[in-house]
């Protein structure tokens, strides 16, 4: 076997840039994508393509052997992905002391198996929340003096604040080189504020997982519809390409309603007009949470999609969110070079001529030579056998990696036939 090493003439890393594009349907708590049937949840994208077509008992799911001497499962050895641990006669413990906090949600132990299992989600949904301004938190702290947990310890703040709006703000400065809307608190350039003032008490996020956007949103695709039966009341959309969502039509139109943080996948929408430009359709958008009626407005979009409201109180309503995502592909493209003179002999047994048998010396003592067998001739001619010609057939060609690890394989449609005055150049790609 011949190995060559690659020059950096050989090796080329190319990148395609690729942009994804989503429509997204919102109704009754439940989104299609692309026009696509979901199979299970409130819709999304497949997390697990597996399981796409399996249900029930088939799934496959993650899972943890228990049982086990090692250290790893020792009752107070603290593993946060393990709830519970099998001894040695299969008796269910909890994991004491920190188990409680632990980050091992949806876990179960499978009876009389051994097994500690999880599942995998069915799908990766968008979701929205409408935040408001709050004066308390609630916190969960360990008391050093009494030595216990305290949970649910309620916390005045000095100013009411949007929590959801103030873990974003520093995140948002980033953009404010596009757009002075991106500085969340009041400023002479801009009055309102998101964080702590009267336009943080209703601001709706929309949240995007990064599946379906890959690196960032691309800027000037982001686009959303309202509809009351089926009927369009309002659009808004990225049209200045600097994140600002601005109304195209209905009520809201030439006016800023939101912000799109591209690299987060996040759309906040502030603006709490009334779209419904005719009599009011007593739609009840927050039941369960509160009761009563209210006008339609973006601060509304999505309701019922993960958000605990009530969808059938909101039959009328549907909504459409447009987006592209921005994705790279990275690939490698590799130079493997054949030159005249090289790769002309081969081991394989039927590279010689088996046909004709050898003579095998032997003699006193420790004595043994090999004899020596002619190369087959594997040129043919119409009549005649033809002048000899050393030749090989190349099939395939192997990459290693740095350790000598086979990393890939080519294998050719056919063997390519080569004589000592052939030359040839294998391109081949590898994506990464």
């Amino acid at each position: 076997m011949h190995k060559f090493e690659f020059t950096p003439d050989d090796l080329f890393i190319n990148r395609l840039k690729t942009y994804a594009e989503y429509n997204v349907f919102i109704y009754q708590s439940r989104m299609s994508i692309n026009r696509g049937v979901q199979p299970n949840g409130s819709g999304g994208l497949v997390v697990y393509d597996i399981n796409s077509n399996r249900s029930g008992a088939n799934k496959i799911y993650p899972f943890v052997e228990t049982g086990s001497l090692k250290n790893v499962f020792k009752k107070y050895k603290y593993q946060p992905i393990i709830k519970n641990y099998t001894g040695e006669h299969f008796n269910i413990h909890k994991y004491w002391l920190e188990a409680s906090g632990g980050l091992a949600e949806n876990v179960s132990v499978v009876a009389n198996s051994g097994l500690v299992t999880s599942s995998y989600s069915s799908e990766s949904p968008i979701k929205r929340n409408l935040t408001s301004r709050v004066s308390t938190i609630s916190a969960n702290y360990w008391n050093l003096t009494s030595s216990a947990l305290i949970t649910g310890q309620s916390i005045a703040l000095q100013n009411s604040t949007n929590l959801s709006a103030s873990a974003l703000q520093n995140i948002a400065r980033k953009y404010t080189t596009l757009s002075d809307h991106f500085i969340f608190n009041s400023t002479p350039a801009r009055s309102r504020d998101l964080v702590t003032g009267s336009a943080g008490d209703n601001i709706n996020f929309i949240t995007i997982p990064s599946m379906y956007y890959g690196s960032t949103i691309k800027k000037g695709s982001v686009e959303l519809n309202y509809y009351i039966t089926g009927s369009k009341i309002a659009t808004c959309a990225d049209t200045n390409h600097n994140g600002t969502l601005i109304g195209t039509t209905g009520s809201t139109s030439g006016s800023v309603v939101g912000l799109v943080l591209y690299d987060e996948g996040i759309i906040m929408l502030t603006s709490s007009t009334n779209l419904e430009t005719g009599p009011a359709l007593a739609i009840q958008y927050n039941q369960p949470i509160a009761s009563g009626v209210d006008r339609s407005r973006w601060t509304y979009f999505g309701t019922s999609l993960n958000d605990g409201r009530v969808h059938t109180t909101q039959a009328t309503a549907s909504y459409d969110l447009n987006f592209k995502g921005t994705n790279y592909v990275n690939s490698l493209t590799m130079f493997a070079h054949a030159k005249k003179g090289q790769l002309n002999h081969s081991n394989n047994p039927t590279y010689r001529d088996l046909s004709v048998n050898k003579i095998n010396t032997t003699g006193s003592g420790l004595t043994f030579v090999e004899g020596t067998t002619a190369l087959a001739n594997v040129v043919s001619a119409s009549y005649v056998s033809a002048s000899y010609e050393k030749t090989t057939y190349i099939s395939k060609v192997n990459i290693y990696d740095e350790d000598g690890n086979l990393i890939a394989i080519t294998s050719m449609a056919r063997p390519i036939k080569k004589t000592l005055t052939d030359e040839f150049t294998f391109k081949m790609k590898l994506d990464l």
